[in-house]
């Protein structure tokens, strides 16, 4: 990735994606562009000046170098520009995760989400607890909040991320319904797919629209197909004080919320951690190596086009 010089003539640097060149090559003639997207990732806003003249106030924000175009839909463009028709909007929505159980299911202290590539029963075998890499307290119930066990079947309403989306703000109440212009009803999903795939709440595999070249698999999630990847957030009344949501102000009723499995490459291979990951001893002596690969996923709403990275760490106890 380059910077390009954005100090004299306006430059416009645009590249096909992966999926656009997919289908140029096809040579069939029927490639059109249809769609297409604008960033800012690199611009600070900050550095608007408003103690010089109105023409130099935003003279330094106009030169900031601008970055390089590339082809990779995941590195490229997480800060979206979008258009609302209405001007007098004094937010705009984003996505939060949940902060509690109350909400949802939070992320470990460490402010990941761990996910298991053993079975549940492995870490509990004979009553023991474990802390590897920050995983702490794994019992017969329950693990300690951000654990996923990544390799158990069944339902997952109590090991899900859950993204809340609304207007982050206490100038308007939470009792107030979010405008339907600014409510999420379809997310796009990101997330390696020699990793991890995308599980609805009870359990079933979310449907994948394809994976890209660098094996990025794309899951679009929607109210209308995919009922189960959404969580009720309450239907507060006026007069309520305490929101059922991590978002402070109004907020989307429904919830996106999914779980992750774990592949069979992290399970019965080790050839992705030794090649991405880590290896390390753990302190606690009922475990002699660990295994780690540090990921995330990709939350970004489909209608205004928020971006919510979550941190991933994928755990693998070698020797128990």
């Amino acid at each position: 990735m380059a910077f390009l010089n954005n100090s004299g003539d306006i430059i416009l640097d645009a590249v096909l994606t992966d999926l656009g060149r997919k289908r140029l090559s096809q040579g069939d003639g029927s490639f059109k562009i249809s769609q297409f997207a604008l960033g800012d990732d690199e611009i600070d806003y900050s550095q608007y000046n408003l103690a010089t003249g109105s023409a130099y106030q935003d003279l330094d924000i106009l030169q900031t170098p601008v970055l390089e175009a590339i082809s990779d839909n995941v590195a490229s463009m997480k800060s979206k520009l979008v258009t609302y028709s209405d001007t007098s909007l004094l937010y705009l929505p984003i996505q939060k995760l949940a902060t509690t159980q109350t909400n949802g299911f939070p992320q470990s202290s460490l402010g990941v989400f761990f996910v298991t590539t053993n079975t549940k029963n492995d870490f509990i075998a004979g009553n023991k607890a474990s802390s590897v890499f920050g995983i702490q307290n794994i019992t017969s119930k329950r693990a300690s909040d951000g654990t996923i066990f990544g390799r158990d079947t069944g339902p997952k309403t109590s090991f899900s991320i859950v993204v809340h989306q609304g207007l982050d703000t206490t100038q308007v109440s939470f009792t107030n319904n979010l405008d339907t212009t600014l409510t999420e009803t379809d997310y796009f999903v990101y997330i390696d797919d020699r990793l991890g795939k995308l599980l609805d709440r009870q359990g079933n595999p979310l449907p994948i629209s394809y994976i890209d070249d660098d094996n990025i698999a794309t899951y679009v999630i929607s109210q209308a197909d995919n009922p189960a990847a959404f969580l009720t957030v309450g239907n507060p009344q006026a007069g309520d004080t305490v929101s059922l949501s991590a978002i402070a102000g109004p907020y989307n009723r429904q919830a996106l919320s999914f779980s992750i499995y774990a592949t069979d490459n992290l399970t019965y291979s080790d050839f992705l951690f030794e090649k991405f990951g880590n290896t390390a001893d753990t302190s606690d002596p009922t475990y002699t190596s660990v295994y780690s690969i540090d990921s995330e996923v990709r939350v970004v709403g489909a209608k205004t086009g928020y971006s919510l990275s979550v941190p991933l760490r994928f755990v693998k106890v070698k020797t128990f």
